[in-house]
Formats: structure tokens, sequence, C-alpha cells
């Protein structure tokens, strides 16, 4: 591994190497599949004082309660089975991989009766010269036409269902979610290299799972289950819950050079004015996964935007806490619990006390973290905003260790694997 060197002029990120958050990752170390239960996944933990501690989820609980934790955060988002195997009217296989819908809101589409239109990326596409395709599940039929191939080299796919002859007391998809859910496949990550199998529905989705919308799971939150969950309701430490919908950009490698120049893809998130209200009393918040915490930072960095300007970003800028709005904060000297009262009191909430808004947030070595003193994070891929993201929690070097130790002793790496609790200094 190589050591970090960050520059920080008048208090700004100025430059980050790239290259300086690659390690050796074997084929070996990356987990194919998850342990059973989940508890039982093996959990590093890095106390304050840099020591590192050899654990299992099954102490989870009582870890909290040594660091006097008053609040675990989650992010309930479901993973859509947005992997959908076609064939093209020459019998040639497609695989089309959807990532956001091109029209109205997630909520929307996926309770949407009609045909959609969805940006995808498409394995196969150099000879679909039709641009028709079709899929089958058990109880519907789905025609997928194209519409428009983008710059990136995405396509804009058009997908149609209808329904099947079927057992009668099984229902026939009428809504988009039900069609995907019928014939769509779990989206596992690509350095998996195997398909997703029938057991994926169920490993690759968080027992807490409500709000349809992510083509990833937030994966830190797969180390829970309902025992481990009854545990901290018990101890008084229930989960709580915001959501994010994890985009195909959290896949999105480093490119080379100043990690500033990387282009962070906004997502969705979605918070309630009740759980606001609670993480405005809590002084030691844990986040689960680095969704939950972008999420939780992103909400610091919104209330701090409406104060300086005065108007709501739609989407939080990913530079935002590095300049004028970093000075403006120091200046102020505000807390995070000032932030959320800030929110409670002027945040655009709707009729039924929800806020909904997009984040760009970049996480690096340079920012200091507000929102949350702990971290259940797994362990990430080389050269990724999330390795970036760990690298700014617990310090540039500690990583570094913390991922030495976690390889010479076995862990398993990756969205299938073990696991850390990391508390800040």
């Amino acid at each position: 591994m190589i050591a970090h060197e960050t520059k920080v002029v008048r208090g700004y990120l100025w430059k980050v190497n790239a290259n300086e958050f690659q390690y050796d990752l074997p084929d070996q170390a990356i987990a194919k599949h998850p342990v059973e239960p989940r508890r039982a996944a093996r959990m590093l933990v890095r106390h304050v004082d840099g020591t590192l501690e050899h654990a299992t989820f099954e102490s989870f609980v009582p870890q909290l309660e040594q660091a006097g934790a008053d609040g675990v955060w989650a992010n309930d988002t479901k993973v859509l089975h947005a992997r959908i195997l076609a064939t093209k009217t020459t019998g040639g296989q497609l695989e089309v991989f959807l990532l956001a819908p091109m029209e109205g809101p997630m909520e929307r589409v996926l309770s949407s009766h009609q045909p959609v239109r969805w940006k995808a990326m498409v394995r196969n596409a150099k000879k679909w010269s039709d641009g028709q395709a079709s899929a089958k599940g058990t109880r519907c039929a789905m025609a997928i036409s194209l519409e428009d191939v983008a710059e990136d080299g995405t396509r804009i796919v058009k997908l149609a269902w209808s329904s099947l002859e079927g057992p009668e007391d099984v229902p026939a998809p009428g809504t988009f979610a039900e069609a995907l859910d019928d014939l769509g496949k779990t989206p596992l990550p690509p350095y998996m290299r195997r398909a997703a199998v029938e057991a994926d529905k169920e490993d690759y989705q968080t027992v807490f799972a409500m709000s349809p919308g992510s083509v990833a799971a937030p994966t830190a939150g797969l180390h829970y289950d309902d025992i481990l969950l009854k545990k901290m309701e018990g101890a008084g430490l229930g989960l709580q819950r915001l959501t994010l919908h994890v985009g195909a950009g959290t896949f999105k490698p480093l490119g080379e050079g100043d990690i500033m120049a990387h282009d962070m893809h906004a997502e969705r998130c979605i918070v309630t004015r009740e759980a606001l209200t609670m993480m405005r009393d809590q002084h030691k918040r844990v986040a689960t996964g680095t969704t939950s915490l972008r999420t939780l930072e992103s909400l610091f960095w919104l209330a701090a935007g409406h104060k300086l300007n005065g108007h709501w970003w739609p989407s939080l800028p990913q530079r935002s806490p590095y300049g004028e709005l970093k000075e403006a904060v120091t200046k102020w000297g505000w807390t995070d619990q000032e932030a959320l009262d800030h929110l409670l009191a002027n945040a655009p909430w709707d009729q039924d006390g929800r806020w909904s808004f997009e984040t760009q947030l970049m996480v690096v070595p340079g920012y200091k973290v507000r929102m949350a003193q702990g971290l259940v994070t797994n362990f990430h891929q080389p050269g990724s905003t999330l390795l970036c993201l760990v690298a700014a929690f617990i310090g540039e070097d500690a990583w570094k260790a913390m991922y030495e130790e976690a390889l010479d002793q076995g862990y398993r790496f990756l969205s299938y694997g073990d696991g850390s609790l990391l508390w800040r200094s």
C-alpha cells in the first residue's frame, strides 16, 4: 500500500491522488456467498485510540454499549431485480441492466401500469440492429425497445409488459415493480464473477429493506438479521431508518490523477421529520454503511447551504463542503444539532412529513465528518470512492493498517464479505 499525501490550503481540500487508494486484493479474498447466519460474519473493530480488535457481529450490541452509542442509522432501500435477460428477434441474448428511470420519481415509475422508459447498460448490444427484444417470466412477458444511445454508451430503452397464463392463486404482475420481481434477476456486482441464483434474491437484500429503488445493496446492512435487531432493540439501540437509492455509480472506479475530478452520480435520498427529530437528540450516532453516512452528512451541508444562500439545492453538489460553504460553517461554529434544528424548521417537508432530495456528496481525506461518530462498513474495492470515505473517517494511514490486518487475518472482502466497526477520533 501507498502512504497518502494530502495538501490542504486555507482549510480547503487541495489535491489527493487517486492512485493512493490502490491495494492488492487477491481473488480468493472476495466473498462469493454470504455466511450463515448473517451475524456470524467477522467484524474488525477499530477503537478510538487506533487499536484493532477481532470480533463477530454477535458482539455488535456490547460494542455499541461499551462505546456509549445512542443511535444506529441504516439505509432501508430495497434492491430492484434490475438485470433482465432478454432475447433478440434474431435469437441472440441480451442482458439489460436498468440504471435509472427517465421520467418521474422512482416510486411513481415502479407503480406504473403503463410502459416505462429507463436508462440502461446493455451487454451484447453491438449487433442489436432492430432494437427489439423480449423477456419472459413465470407470470408476465416483457417487450424491450431501444430508443436512443447516449454519449457514454448507455441505452434508453422502453419496457412494456403483459400477463401470461399461470396458477389462479398467483396474481399476475400489474405494476412495473411486480413485473421486475417476476422476470428480473438480482443485480450482483460484477466482481463476484458468477450468475445470480434464487438464493441471492434474499441474500442480497437487508432484512429491513422497505423502499424499492436501488440497483446495488447497502451491503453493510447485510450483517444484520432479525435476532441481532431484537438484541439491539432490547438494549435501547433499535435501528433507525433513512433512505438512499444506490445507483450504478457506486461501482465506478476512480480515474487517475486528482480524486476530485471524479464525477459522482446523483442519488435520491428520503428522510422524515420524525427521524430528524430523533436524530437531533442523539449525541453518538453510528451509520450503517457508506450510503447512510453520506445521507447524514448531506443533511448537514444542505442545511448550511440554505442558511448561506437562502434556497434549497435539489441536489447537493459533490464539492460543496470543500470551499466557501466550509469556510462559512467554520465561521458560524455550527454543530450537528444546530443543522438539524434548521432543517426541522425550514426544510421543504411534504404533507406526510417527508423530504426527498439528491446528493452527489463526495467524502475524501480532508473532509471532517460531523453527523456520526461510528461507522459499520464492509471492506471495499481498491480505487473506489467508498474506500476514500473510510480513509476520511478514520485517517489516511489508519485505513491502510486496517486493510493490511484484514487481509493478513483472512477476512472476506466486498459485498458478501465480513465487516468492520470504526470509531473516529
